[in-house]
């Protein structure tokens, strides 16, 4: 052996040749099951109120580099709710593993973690939330075709809406309020068109769904009632038309007494019950009592 090939031979021992492909190997992938496993310190995340307000929900995927310390880096979004990623970012950053071994040395690992954010209301299939996007504009149809008297036009507009909320579901309270209308003003349209009976049985409706998501002390609470009371009228069930404007009445008028900034407003509600409740009390024939009602009316 030359004194070059043993200088070489030295030098290669002393200091092994460079492994470009350790360098640059990425870290060993494990699965989630795995990763959980080695869990030893989790932070659970804070809902955003926001979030919470605004009922999103849903799990956050995120990408993970877990080091061989055990601590994690490189945390990235896959997908989730935008609302709700950061929450879920910060939390998993003060997440602590057990290290992951490899020939009885610490290596890292990349993972992906799933996040949920769960509040108590169902998740939406695809087709309810797309029922629910199509309710407003739907809505706005129903509405101008019965501003505009197109009685056939609004036969057909309000009755999609409602076949739409009926797809959309009413699990939430905003759900129950969107049925609610739906009710209402496919009743509207069927009065429009003669159809009394059929008017009263979707206002009963309306009603019934309000009492899933209103109380007596909300103002839109009245109009079910109101709206009742006209499909009764219209059929000739006075008594039953007294009750529901009296009650309707007894709502606007502790809706002012709670809330006395919307007075403006609640008066010009109350104003029209008054006078619808004053023209079926002079239909028949207690003209005094019909009097009363729009000289309250008036004062309003």
């Amino acid at each position: 052996m030359t004194r070059t090939t043993r200088a070489a031979l030295a030098i290669t021992l002393l200091f092994p040749p460079y492994s470009f492909a350790q360098a640059n190997a990425s870290p060993k992938a494990v699965s989630e099951a795995e990763a959980r496993a080695h869990l030893k310190q989790k932070l659970d995340p804070t809902y955003p109120p926001i979030a919470k307000a605004a009922q999103i929900q849903g799990n956050v995927l995120l990408s993970v580099v877990i080091e061989a310390n055990g601590n994690t880096s490189t945390e990235k979004a896959v997908s989730g709710p935008p609302m709700l990623v950061s929450a879920a970012l910060d939390a998993v950053k003060k997440w602590q593993f057990a290290p992951f071994m490899l020939n009885g040395a610490a290596i890292p690992v990349t993972t992906t973690l799933t996040i949920p954010f769960h509040l108590d209301i169902p998740q939406l299939t695809p087709e309810q939330e797309n029922a629910a996007q199509a309710w407003f504009p739907l809505s706005n149809q129903c509405r101008s075709d019965l501003k505009a008297q197109k009685t056939s036009d609004a036969l057909d507009s309000c009755r999609k809406l409602l076949d739409t909320s009926m797809k959309a579901g009413d699990l939430t309270s905003s759900d129950q309020l969107a049925r609610l209308d739906s009710h209402e003003l496919y009743g509207h349209a069927l009065l429009m068109a003669g159809r009394a009976q059929e008017a009263l049985d979707e206002e009963n409706l309306a009603f019934i769904e309000s009492l899933k998501c209103l109380t007596d002390k909300d103002q839109e609470y009245a109009g079910p009632l109101f709206w009742r009371a006209i499909a009764e009228a219209n059929l000739g069930k006075d008594d039953a038309a007294l009750n529901d404007f009296l009650a309707a009445e007894s709502t606007l008028r502790h809706a002012i007494a709670n809330l006395p900034d919307m007075k403006r407003n609640y008066s010009q509600y109350l104003a029209a019950v008054l006078k619808q409740h004053a023209a079926l009390l002079e239909r028949m024939g207690r003209m005094d009592e019909a009097d009363k009602l729009r000289a309250d009316a008036a004062a309003l």
